[in-house]
């Protein structure tokens, strides 16, 4: 007993430790260069909210940006006004933008975490050494620096935290209902509360992030296939009938939680038809298509992250086989067959969201997101069957194998404090400057995507500096290294 007790403890420091780490990793991320212009009034943020359903949109047939995000831009324009004045009570004003930023960043990385510990582990309790063990296994994976750039879940950018992590781990939340249902054979109660919190999460999300409406259908899909199989060897039943049985036998439960969330979604895509978004780099469909194999080739080869995954993914196979092939053991084998289905679904499916030229070869570590998300609940489920079920000789190779894998994503991993120190530096200089416009340098970008060499360019940013109270009055800048 005092030998579970002491692991207990050791898992606690462990997490606490790792997430006080990632929580500095975020704060000293510098802003992104879209934040502000999402926050700060402007025209084309004020057609999203006027019409934040669409419907207006589909009577004059007008076109704006990003249609069908009403959600997300609401929640990114209300969380940076108000958070950052709140923390003011406790802070000086340029500390509290990072804060804010951190924050959010940090609860999708609580979120995600308290989300898969709790379906690797079968217990939500986070004193309990399951879910504890279940958790520690997921920290190395979750990377804020290091792989990032290819196992992400969190985006450097703050503004693309609301548009894809926040909402995919809000759905992942959404779907943890029919992961009981399906995986493990548990009907949920619903009562009122939580049936009318499914009706607002069916609709906010597919209105949100660019990927929910995809995942949603590609999901729905899966899920009528699952129930499909079982009856699919039973002979003298014809195609038509074993549909209808099909529909019979799903839970009723599944119809509330999949048909809204799969209505809203088609309609989503039905508005995605009318954003103004980068119209004139739209490319052909089959164009598109010919740039993914490119694209699935540098998200696999270009670092470490997604082929050590694949490693361990590829391991835990083989041993599970090897030393564990038992029921949960091909359970958790057949859960990988389902997760390569989707991620081949999706794929297909992607050339067909549009094209972006930021995002030339159509994948890239935020459209997959998803498929990342999936990579890492079957590491963790499987590595934790497997740590549960080995024992003498078997456990100590394998966890010299695991350890090794820790070693590398957390080396990987580092704080990186240059470009934020280099941007507080120059905010805290434009926040002192007597001059209306006021020059910096360009050693690193300020509250951009790259150097501002217009003053112009710097009017968003200006704007919410005041509204932060960082600024008295408003103050625009560029800058240069003459």
């Amino acid at each position: 007993m005092r030998k579970e007790k002491l692991l207990v403890i050791f898992l606690i420091l462990f997490l606490l430790g790792d997430l006080t780490y990632s929580f500095l990793e975020y704060y000293y991320t510098p802003i992104d260069g879209d934040l502000t212009s999402g926050v700060a009034y402007n025209e084309h943020i004020q057609k999203i909210f006027d019409d934040p359903f669409g419907f207006k949109m589909l009577i004059t047939s007008e076109k704006h940006i990003n249609p069908n995000r009403f959600f997300s831009h609401i929640f990114q324009n209300e969380y940076m006004q108000a958070v950052p004045l709140w923390l003011q009570n406790f802070t000086d004003p340029i500390t509290s933008v990072y804060l804010s930023t951190a924050l959010l960043k940090m609860f999708v990385h609580l979120l995600f975490l308290f989300i898969l510990g709790g379906m690797i582990s079968g217990t939500y309790n986070i004193l309990k050494k399951s879910f504890l063990t279940a958790t520690v296994l997921l920290v190395p994976l979750i990377q804020v620096n290091g792989y990032w750039g290819h196992v992400g879940i969190n985006d450097h950018a703050t503004t693309y935290v609301f548009f894809f992590a926040l909402p995919l781990v809000l759905l992942l939340a959404f779907f943890t209902s029919i992961y009981r249902i399906t995986y493990l054979r548990v009907i949920p109660k619903l009562g009122l509360p939580n049936f009318l919190l499914l009706l607002m999460a069916s609709v906010a999300l597919p209105l949100s992030g660019p990927l929910i409406p995809g995942v949603v259908l590609v999901i729905c899909l899966l899920v009528f296939a699952y129930y499909f199989q079982n009856l699919y060897q039973e002979a003298g039943i014809s195609l038509p009938r074993k549909m209808v049985q099909v529909f019979l036998k799903i839970p009723h439960l599944i119809y509330f939680f999949l048909i809204p969330i799969a209505l809203v979604s088609l309609y989503s895509l039905f508005l995605g038809k009318f954003d103004s978004n980068f119209q004139g780099d739209e490319i052909s469909v089959s164009a598109r298509y010919l740039k993914l194999p490119l694209g699935i080739y540098y998200q696999i080869t270009q670092s470490l992250g997604v082929p050590l995954l694949l490693l361990i993914i590829g391991v835990n196979v083989f041993i599970i086989r090897r030393f564990a092939d038992t029921i949960d053991g091909k359970k958790i084998i057949g859960t990988l067959q389902w997760i390569g289905l989707f991620a081949l679904i999706y794929l297909f499916l992607l050339p067909l969201g549009g094209y972006r030229p930021y995002r030339p070869n159509i994948l890239r570590y935020d459209t997959f997101i998803p498929i990342t998300i999936a990579l890492i609940y079957f590491y963790g489920n499987s590595t934790y069957l497997l740590i549960n079920n080995l024992q003498g000789r078997s456990l100590k190779y394998y966890g010299i194998f695991l350890f090794a894998l820790f070693a590398v994503y957390m080396n990987s991993d580092r704080i990186e404090t240059e470009k934020y120190r280099f941007e507080r530096q120059c905010i805290e200089n434009l926040a002192k400057s007597p001059s209306e416009v006021t020059k910096l340098p360009a050693t690193f970008n300020v509250m951009s995507w790259y150097p501002l060499t217009d003053p112009k360019q710097s009017e968003s940013n200006a704007t919410m500096l005041k509204f932060w109270n960082i600024t008295k009055e408003k103050k625009l800048y560029y800058q240069s290294n003459d």
